[in-house]
């Protein structure tokens, strides 16, 4: 396939969306879509990689089979991903799909510790909103974007594309995207406000999906600092908004930042050796002011 676009990439992410329409409401949209982009970013990723490990192995004369032996070694992968959450293999249902898609994402939880509570709570096993042939359709569509290292030359292009589809999202959802989505204006703002720099302990105590925290990052690169070098901490009470948040950071290559999950008002996670409150260099939030309970 050849190399995509940024344009291309979100059109097509987009277009998924029409896939869904009548079928489940415009504010859950984000949840399908971005499972199962995750879904086929890390089974095409694992390809790339088993690929590459074969293509070493045997050019230091190491037999075929062998060779692909060493390629299914966890260490071998930033994320492992079992037999039934590869992507040929969901490819390959036409019946009960969205029951494999779970198990798909149970697979994965219980091999990669860091996405443990990630996938599992989108539940595409809801044959009544998602029957087989609207799951059947979305793969097909997205069986036609490959998402490996090759294909996603830019690594910035995948994040990039996962905030455009939040915030097309979150027009889509109306009132309701505003739990999960801060216009880029008013996030823009506040970073520029705060001025967070290279070696800086940044957190975000309402994460939403992440937005504040990438824009930090931005924002110190843009002024000529490393954003390697800083520390991104955020917590979110939303389940399914966390794991948005999650798979946000994973998929812009930020598997450090450390997103907690819970109220943090009435039960704060992100706590310091000594059981207090961490302290950062920079805090910065929109609190959903227009929940009552706040």
């Amino acid at each position: 396939m050849p190399v995509l676009s940024q344009q291309q990439l979100q059109a097509h992410l987009w277009e998924s969306a029409n896939i869904l329409r009548g079928s489940i409401d415009s504010s859950d949209y984000k949840n399908y879509i971005f499972g199962m982009l995750f879904l086929k970013r890390l089974s095409d990723v694992f390809d790339d990689e088993v690929q590459a490990v074969i293509e070493r192995e045997t050019a230091d004369g190491t037999p075929l089979d062998e060779a692909r032996q060493l390629a299914e070694d966890p260490d071998e992968h930033q994320f492992f991903v079992p037999e039934r959450a590869r992507w040929a293999n969901i490819r390959a249902k036409t019946f009960n799909i969205g029951e494999e898609i779970q198990k798909a994402f149970f697979a994965l939880e219980e091999r990669n510790s860091a996405l443990d509570k990630v996938l599992t709570p989108i539940d595409f096993n809801d044959k009544e909103r998602l029957p087989d042939v609207t799951l059947l359709k979305l793969i097909t569509h997205f069986d036609k974007l490959r998402l490996g290292h090759a294909d996603i030359p830019n690594p910035d292009m995948l994040g990039d594309a996962y905030m455009y589809l939040i915030a097309q999202f979150a027009d889509d959802a109306g009132k309701k995207g505003g739990e999960f989505y801060t216009p880029r204006q008013v996030v823009r703002l506040i970073v520029e406000l705060l001025k967070p720099g290279e070696g800086m302990v940044i957190c975000d105590p309402t994460a939403g999906s992440g937005g504040m925290l990438l824009e930090s990052l931005r924002y110190v690169r843009e002024h000529g600092g490393n954003p390697r070098n800083v520390r991104l901490f955020g917590q979110e009470k939303n389940l399914n908004t966390w794991a948005i948040c999650k798979m946000n950071m994973l998929l812009h290559g930020l598997p450090d930042a450390v997103i907690a999950r819970g109220d943090t008002i009435r039960e704060p996670k992100l706590l310091g050796k000594d059981g207090g409150l961490m302290l950062f260099n920079r805090v910065l939030a929109n609190p959903p002011f227009s929940l009552s309970s706040w």
